[in-house]
């Protein structure tokens, strides 16, 4: 299974042309707010996609956003480039997620919210987010092809209903692991690292469910990630428990417990208003 898993990781989806131009920009010293806003103006959807979450109550900037150079300069660019490629992959007509319960807007609307939360609980510390605000974006990439291999096998109805009985991240990682014996954390994983991203960034997902097992300069910021998806993930959680979890992660860890509440009444007055 896993050689399997690994041959559809090298088979995904090339980046477009908009992501390697916006990568090309922020990897250039010299790159500008301006260039990168005209790159991303070049692309409909992903200017749709960056306007509407910079006037959306889910970030809650203080402002109206008029233009792509004022969201590229207010969210910085390493939340640009996970806007961007979560177009790249909405994008892709065989984006099919339904052996987990969802279809690509839900998927795109659960990711912005990860990464919303992440961007909010780190606001100011730029060297975490820096890390952080990218992988967020792109912590649920592996279940596409996890997906994938489902619906190949034609157990899209077993593993939908599997996934329906988890009660928890935990409950979700021994499902993954007994059926493909991997996580979608690790595939994605994987993928990040096939797309040439920072050793942090794709080493903070290969450790999310087990942060004290990772290199001291990562076991944070994975602790961190699993903390923001035991909350918000493509499966339903009941939300109290999922909370307790949550700060069972971020004690663990000492992690920012004032912040992350703080950070946590906002974000979900938001989502049910």
């Amino acid at each position: 299974m896993k050689e399997k898993i690994l041959e559809k990781v090298g088979a995904f989806p090339p980046l477009d042309d908009t992501v390697n131009r916006i990568m090309a920009v922020c990897s250039d010293p010299d790159g500008s707010v301006m260039q990168l806003a005209k790159v991303v103006e070049s692309d409909p959807m992903t200017t749709a996609n960056i306007l509407k979450a910079a006037n959306s109550p889910l970030y809650g900037f203080s402002r109206e956003i008029k233009s792509i150079a004022q969201a590229v300069s207010i969210f910085g660019m390493e939340t640009v480039k996970g806007f961007a490629f979560s177009s790249f992959l909405q994008k892709k007509p065989d984006l099919d997620l339904t052996p987990y319960g969802i279809d690509t807007n839900t998927f795109s609307k659960i990711t912005q919210e990860q990464n919303a939360f992440i961007s909010k609980w780190y606001r100011g510390k730029k060297s975490i987010l820096d890390i952080l605000s990218l992988t967020s974006f792109l912590m649920e990439v592996g279940k596409i092809v996890l997906s994938n291999i489902v619906m190949e096998h034609n157990k899209t109805d077993d593993f939908k209903v599997a996934i329906t009985n988890c009660k928890n991240l935990k409950e979700l990682k021994e499902l993954e692991e007994n059926v493909f014996g991997i996580t979608n954390e690790e595939v994605s994983a994987l993928i990040l690292e096939d797309w040439n991203f920072d050793p942090k960034m794709y080493n903070s997902l290969k450790y999310l469910n087990t942060p004290e097992l990772a290199e001291d300069d990562i076991t944070k910021l994975s602790a961190s990630l699993k903390t923001v998806k035991s909350i918000i993930t493509t499966t339903s959680f009941d939300k109290e428990e999922a909370l307790n979890n949550a700060i069972v992660i971020v004690e663990k860890y000492s992690l920012d417990k004032d912040k992350f509440l703080e950070v946590y009444e906002k974000h979900f007055e938001t989502i049910l208003a």
